[in-house]
């Protein structure tokens, strides 16, 4: 469905959903969007977690005019 991505950038978005995830379950439990923050934290989670790795693309050369498609 997406594009593969690095190692790297798997990694970042790892480090992000875990972050993500304590924060919702430290909120107290009185807050009336604590289950929902804590459903999306965990879908974000898996989504990271599923993510395809790639090998890394490299950058166009700066000036250089992209290929024209072919009609």
């Amino acid at each position: 469905m997406g594009k593969p991505i690095s190692e790297a950038k798997k990694a970042i978005f790892l480090q992000r959903a875990e972050a993500r995830l304590a924060f919702a379950r430290n909120l107290p439990d009185g807050d009336a969007n604590r289950d929902a923050k804590i459903r999306e934290a965990e879908k974000a989670l898996q989504t990271a977690l599923a993510s395809k790795i790639g090998p890394v693309r490299k950058a166009a050369k700066a000036g250089t005019p992209r290929k024209k498609r072919a009609r």
